[in-house]
């Protein structure tokens, strides 16, 4: 079993070759603390600093090599408004149940909530329930105005 303490970026990989990749859903990605599998069967207890949360591509060193975080798939709801007004509707609903939300092309998504879909079913709005990889938005995300 490898332990590992510490995260680096996909800058650093020239020193060693990525070796395996451990595919994480949203909730595994913030805890520091835990055991898991990578795809090729390696067993990997994190010990990260507290509050590390673990995005897709970030880089756990071994002394094998790097063990690069991928995005797994998971149940959301992807949903799509066809207005601003539907758009802070959705927003407000998902804020209002605390659940995480992603705004992306390809529409607002959350993690599953049964009751939630079928609200917004009720509602008019297109909605769907689906298998894919959810990474919310964050306040501290970076960005810049260029």
């Amino acid at each position: 079993m490898h332990i590992i303490d510490r995260t680096a970026k996909t800058t650093a990989q020239e020193a060693c070759a990525i070796i395996d990749p451990v595919a994480l859903t949203w909730e595994p990605r913030q805890r520091s603390r835990q055991m898991l599998l990578t795809i090729r069967g390696r067993e990997i207890a994190l010990t990260l600093p507290r509050g590390t949360r673990l995005q897709a591509g970030d880089l756990l060193s071994t002394t094998e090599g790097w063990i690069e975080v991928d995005l797994a798939p998971e149940d959301i709801l992807l949903i799509h408004p066809r207005s601003r007004q539907e758009t802070a509707f959705v927003a407000y609903q998902i804020g209002h149940r605390h659940l995480p939300l992603e705004i992306g092309e390809q529409g607002l998504k959350t993690l599953y909530e049964p009751i939630l879909e079928i609200y917004l079913e009720q509602q008019g709005l297109p909605v769907e329930h689906t298998q894919l990889p959810f990474t919310r938005v964050s306040a501290t995300s970076r960005h810049s105005h260029t």
